[in-house]
Parts: C-alpha cells; structure tokens; sequence
C-alpha cells in the first residue's frame, strides 16, 4: 500500500510539473498550428530600410548603388501574390512583385550599401527566412 502511494504521489508530481513546463515551438507544431517565428524589432523597423533616396552612409561615404533582399522568383503572378503576403507578414518589409521574364520575383527592403544589404539578410537567415542581395541600380 505504501509503494501504491508512493507512486501516486510521483505520477501526480509528474503531471504538476507537465503542466508547468511552457510549450515548445515543436509542440506548436504537433498540435497542428503553424509555426510563426518571433522576430526581434529591428526587423521590423521599415522606415530607414526603405528609403530610396541616395544619401551619405555613416563615414562620409558616398552610396555605391542601390540594394534589395530578393526573397524568391515565382513563375505564377497568383502564387506570387500568396507568397507576398507571407513573406511580408513574416518580415515587416514591403515586398514587391518585379515581373522579370518568365518570373514574377518577390523583392523588399531597401539598403545604400552592399555590405547593409548583406547584413539583413544574414540576420533573415537567423529566423529561417531566405534571400539574397540584388543591385537594383
């Protein structure tokens, strides 16, 4: 009898700390829902990262062109479109469809220099989300 509650108790302690513990993003998952990384602000802060005009970067440098994130290349406008909103709801960027023969390319951000370009998207790939830097001109 005593071993029976013993037991008991463990399970019960057990079922307690279950309880307690917070779900996983795998447990998410398991569950059915859609995993939605939590991206940190600064991905979000849009309003330096689209601005087109060409002014001086930080030193006194001049600009050498203009730089976009490329995230994917689709080769129907409707998917295109899907993709957008997924993209830009998971980024925070206002993402444009370019159409480039045969493909509709899905581009956002907006950088001065190549080396900013290329430090978004390295802090993209952190969260899962794919692109590369393209010179627009």
């Amino acid at each position: 009898m005593r071993n029976l509650l013993i037991v008991l108790f463990f399970c019960a302690l057990g079922a307690f700390a279950a309880q307690q513990a917070q779900p996983t993003d795998l447990d998410s998952l398991f569950r059915g829902r859609e995993y939605k990384p939590q991206l940190n602000s600064s991905l979000r802060d849009t309003t330096k990262m689209n601005d087109v005009s060409a002014k001086s970067t930080k030193g006194g440098k001049s600009s050498d062109g203009y730089y976009m994130l490329q995230f994917e290349a689709v080769g129907d406008f409707d998917a295109a479109q899907r993709r957008r909103a997924q993209i830009a709801a998971s980024t925070g960027f206002a993402i444009q469809v370019v159409f480039d023969t045969p493909f509709y390319k899905l581009r956002g951000g907006g950088w001065t220099t190549k080396k900013a370009a290329e430090d978004k998207a390295r802090e993209l790939s952190a969260y899962n989300i794919n692109a590369f830097v393209v010179k627009v001109r």
